[in-house]
């Protein structure tokens, strides 16, 4: 977003794992129009698979967690919004947990272990 705010002349190509229209990055993914373009992995748009897919793994749960990285709080609130949206449509619970470093993932399991 620096970027894209620091200059309209200068090409800026990116790469991204989240909706580069959501991110404000681009007007739409078509024509990205101004002066920036790139590629786009979609990941946040297939949370609600992932979770049907650990759903397919293990029938009778219906709480789940989501492990994001809240530093990249793009990609973490669009996952947040289609974890939430995704579980609640399925009727099953979903439990969001932030972690950065590899202390606090550990952590994090450790909770969520426990509250299970």
């Amino acid at each position: 977003m620096e970027a894209k705010a620091a200059t309209r002349t200068i090409p800026i190509v990116f790469g991204t794992g989240s909706d580069p229209v959501r991110a404000g990055l681009v007007t739409s993914l078509n024509r990205p129009g101004g002066n920036i373009t790139g590629i786009t992995f979609m990941n946040v748009d297939i949370t609600a698979k992932r979770l049907g897919l650990l759903h397919e793994l293990l029938p009778n749960a219906t709480r789940f967690a989501v492990l994001i990285n809240p530093k990249n709080s793009i990609i973490a609130e669009t996952m947040v919004t289609d974890a939430k949206a995704a579980a609640s449509a399925m009727g099953w619970q979903v439990e969001i947990v932030k972690a950065s470093t590899n202390r606090e993932i550990d952590s994090a399991f450790q909770s969520s272990r426990r509250s299970a």
